[in-house]
């Protein structure tokens, strides 16, 4: 049974508050708090015939802009059905015999090495760095641990925490070089402005860069996102991915989605100025430790014994809020919770409720 658990369960917080899901107010899913891009949901409409037919198996269109805005070479992208069937997808085609994860990480990377009997180590980010990654160290561990697959995050879910591209590219042609395969997901890198590495796929057969559509463009339910590798790599990744795996509708809605720039940009200004004042709020209470993000959540740390990430969870949905509490995450303690960036209006609400949870339970201790 797959015990993997994540943010975003707004159907299941419903049942049981026995509420319309449209009445949870979602905190733990890192999703753009603009919805759909106004485009893209014109175009959903104007599609909806395109569902009696089979998609576009050469996803042309899609396939066309995305090798455009990234300047990647076309046949060097591999779409699947959002960015976890992708991963599952590259750990099925490489087999890795041991691999190198981080932690604090996306749990779903064990899981997926795990599903093909991967061995896996682990490489500690500690909190008094702000959980930034030291290249060298890093490099050392991997060398040491004979790991022949490096699964990375950039940005790194949930510690927020961006590696610099000038160190990429070193890790890049460490792996290159030790025939190791680099698979670096940057499903939340849109929010950030920083450039991808999909960009080297074409030139390095060990670099694989894992990309989510579906964060950025508000588009989960739809589950669309892509890979870059190199020419060979990306095919036999290609005959990994199960046929039919991207609707017409995902299609459509991510390439207007692309295309629609103001959208984009009011994104980036909406996610900086949200991400600033729940931080300011969240230092205002006193007993929260913020963590630097550069992207569309943060990381959270109490700093009172009884506002752990689970009590804070539990007394939240009550209140029909969602956050992400991290107490199971490999490398984070029980203190932890991750919390989106969502409306000015959604984030003050999360800031009053974090108050009265305070003062209730302040009161009767």
């Amino acid at each position: 049974m797959h015990l993997t658990t994540h943010g975003g369960d707004i159907y299941g917080a419903a049942r049981r508050l026995g509420i319309a899901p449209q009445r949870v107010l979602d905190f733990s899913a890192s999703i753009n708090p603009l919805g759909l891009s106004p485009k893209a949901r014109r175009r959903i409409f104007r599609e909806l015939h395109s569902v009696c037919h089979y998609p576009d198996r050469r996803q042309e269109e899609l396939r066309s802009l995305v090798a455009s805005t990234q300047k990647i070479d076309p046949e060097c992208i591999v779409f699947g059905n959002g960015a976890t069937q992708l991963l599952y997808a590259v750990t099925r085609c490489l087999r890795p015999r041991k691999a190198m994860l981080i932690a604090p990480g996306f749990s779903e990377y064990r899981a997926a090495l795990m599903s093909v009997r991967t061995r896996s180590s682990e490489f500690r980010l500690h909190p008094e760095n702000q959980f930034v990654l030291r290249t060298d160290l890093f490099l050392r561990a991997l060398k040491k641990s004979g790991s022949d697959c490096v699964l990375l995050a950039n940005p790194n879910n949930p510690t927020c925490a961006i590696v610099p591209r000038q160190d990429l590219c070193r890790i890049a042609s460490f792996c290159r070089k030790g025939q190791v395969h680099l698979v670096v997901d940057e499903s939340f890198l849109d929010f950030s402005g920083e450039r991808s590495l999909s960009e080297l796929t074409s030139q390095n057969h060990h670099l694989i860069v894992i990309r989510s559509l579906t964060k950025f463009f508000a588009l989960p339910g739809l589950r669309i996102g892509y890979l870059a590798a190199h020419r060979r790599v990306a095919r036999s990744l290609a005959q990994a991915v199960e046929p039919w795996s991207v609707n017409a509708l995902a299609l459509a809605a991510a390439a207007e989605s692309i295309k629609d720039r103001a959208y984009q940009k009011r994104t980036l200004a909406m996610i900086a100025e949200g991400r600033e004042f729940l931080r300011s709020g969240f230092r205002k209470l006193g007993w929260l430790e913020v963590y630097p993000s550069s992207i569309n959540f943060l990381l959270a740390r109490s700093q009172r014994k009884e506002f752990s990430g689970q009590i804070l969870r539990k007394r939240l949905e009550r209140m029909r809020i969602l956050i992400r509490d991290n107490s199971g995450i490999r490398g984070l303690d029980p203190q932890y919770i991750r919390v989106a960036v969502r409306t000015r209006a959604e984030n003050e609400l999360l800031l009053k409720a974090l108050k009265v949870v305070s003062d209730q339970i302040i009161g009767s201790s």
